[in-house]
Parts: structure tokens; C-alpha cells; sequence
């Protein structure tokens, strides 16, 4: 990718990057309260749930090939929240909730790795298995923003789907070196 020669691509650059992370979070969050007014909430009607479940979760989706670009940069925001738990020992935006520093430490490391996998699926080939892993990524992130008390399973499925593009290229290079 070439940097941007003058200071209007420049600032184009920045807004674009400014739209994926609002197109990645804002579908992600939507579909996230469509998944908890679907499932969870009793008082609002499922089906408007669902529709914003599937509408959002479909944009999200049919749109991975922008936002792609800017998961290294959301995994480093939370690498970032992880070093805030390390210094204060409470979650970022509840300080009533005490969290274990060595729960912070391990967050950070998921989020440092994640960020530099993602990083490195984006310098590759856009393929179906960066797709895939990316998708999965997105899924856990709705996971995340809905109500359902599996947060640190999400955390954890995002980092493991942020995995997938390296454990397919060591796998493939191993069967084409097995086969010759």
C-alpha cells in the first residue's frame, strides 16, 4: 500500500479508515442488541430482533473486504484496555468491577497476538480462509456487544478465529513439502 502523496488523500485515507471501524462496530453492535432483544429481552417483539440480527449481521458480513484492513488497529484497543487492567486492576469503564491483573496480562497477550495475526492475514492474498477467519472474528465481536454472559468466550473465539490464516499456511506448506 503506498502512502498517501498529498494532504487531501491523506485525509481521505483517515476518514475511510474512520468509516470501516464505524461499519465494523456499528454492525457488530446492532446485530448484537438484535440478538439480545431476539433471545434474551421479553418486553420487544423477537421478530424485529431477528431482522436486525440478520440486516446487520449481513451487511457485517457481505462487507468484510473494508473493514478488514482495520482489525489489527481494534485488537490494539484492546491490548490497550488490557494494560489499563494491568495499572488500575479494574475493567476500563467499571472501575466497581475489580479485575485480576493477571487476567489483564492475558488479555493483553490475546490482543497483541491477534492484532499482529491480523495484521499479517491482511498483508497476504485475500483469500476464503482469511474470509472465513475474519467472519468468525466479526461473530464473536456481535457476541460480544449482545447480552449473552459468554464475553470471555467471545475474547477467546476471536482470538482462536484470528489464528486460522497462519495454522492453514503451516498446514498446506506441510502437505506440498509431504507430497514431493
Amino acid at each position: 500500500m503506498n502512502p498517501p502523496t498529498t494532504r487531501k488523500s491523506w485525509i481521505s485515507a483517515r476518514l475511510q479508515i474512520a468509516a470501516y471501524i464505524f461499519l465494523f462496530f456499528g454492525c457488530a453492535a446492532f446485530a448484537g442488541v438484535g440478538a439480545t432483544v431476539a433471545f434474551i429481552d421479553p418486553t420487544r417483539s423477537r421478530a424485529m430482533g431477528i431482522s436486525a440480527l440478520i440486516i446487520a449481521g449481513s451487511v457485517g458480513i457481505a462487507t468484510v473486504r473494508l473493514w478488514k484492513r482495520v482489525l489489527p488497529a481494534i485488537f490494539a484497543c484492546g491490548a490497550l484496555n488490557g494494560l489499563i487492567i494491568i495499572g488500575q486492576g479494574h475493567a476500563l469503564n467499571s472501575p466497581d468491577v475489580v479485575v485480576a491483573r493477571s487476567l489483564g496480562v492475558v488479555l493483553t497477550l490475546a490482543m497483541i497476538s491477534a492484532a499482529a495475526l491480523t495484521a499479517r492475514a491482511n498483508s497476504r492474498r485475500f483469500t476464503s480462509v482469511e474470509r472465513l477467519s475474519f467472519i468468525g472474528i466479526f461473530l464473536c465481536f456481535i457476541v460480544l456487544f449482545s447480552s449473552f454472559d459468554i464475553k470471555s468466550a467471545a475474547v477467546a473465539g476471536a482470538v482462536c478465529c484470528a489464528c486460522i490464516p497462519p495454522i492453514w499456511d503451516l498446514v498446506t506448506r506441510r502437505s506440498k513439502t509431504l507430497s514431493i
